[in-house]
């Protein structure tokens, strides 16, 4: 009796070590992650979204990846995206992007939970930064409406990781 106690003791303590190496060794890759939640699912046309983040290291590889949760009532397959990235010294980047949402057959691309969809999209990949320091990205949507209105984003962010 007692040996089969032990032995469920020492498999409880090594699915604990196991699982937080997993999400200690996982966690210590991300550098930067943001969301900005957008008031009553509703992204207006001159409203810039602004993430403010510290790159470590010019000589470590990095991913960054742009993070849209949007709602089943979203009346778009795609989003696109005018991001102006600030670096802390040099030239400012300006990026027009197109996301794609939902499969042509209009099924949503993102991890949903109920009628809310999570996708995480990559946008720089495997990319050095020039310089270590403060960089700010700004990210305004650029989808045409009539009234200047995107509904059915609810959040949008970025995720800066270590590629290594």
């Amino acid at each position: 009796m007692r040996f089969h106690k032990i032995l469920r003791t020492s498999k409880a303590v090594l699915l604990l070590s196991i699982a937080a190496v997993v999400i200690f060794s996982c966690s210590r890759k991300i550098v930067f992650s943001d969301y900005k939640s957008l008031s009553g699912s509703k992204w207006h046309q001159d409203s810039i979204l602004r993430f403010d983040m510290t790159v470590p290291d010019s000589s470590k590889i990095y991913n960054l990846y742009l993070n849209v949760r949007n709602d089943g009532r979203y009346g778009y397959s795609n989003l696109w995206l005018f991001v102006k990235i600030t670096p802390p010294k040099g030239k400012v980047l300006n990026d027009t992007i197109e996301l794609s949402l939902a499969n042509p057959d209009g099924k949503w691309l993102g991890h949903g939970l109920g009628d809310i969809y999570d996708m995480k999209y990559p946008y720089k990949q495997t990319t050095i930064f020039p310089s270590a320091g403060y960089y700010r990205f700004e990210v305004r949507q650029g989808m045409r409406t009539e009234d200047g209105v995107l509904r059915g984003i609810r959040d949008f962010g970025i995720t800066l990781d270590k590629a290594n």
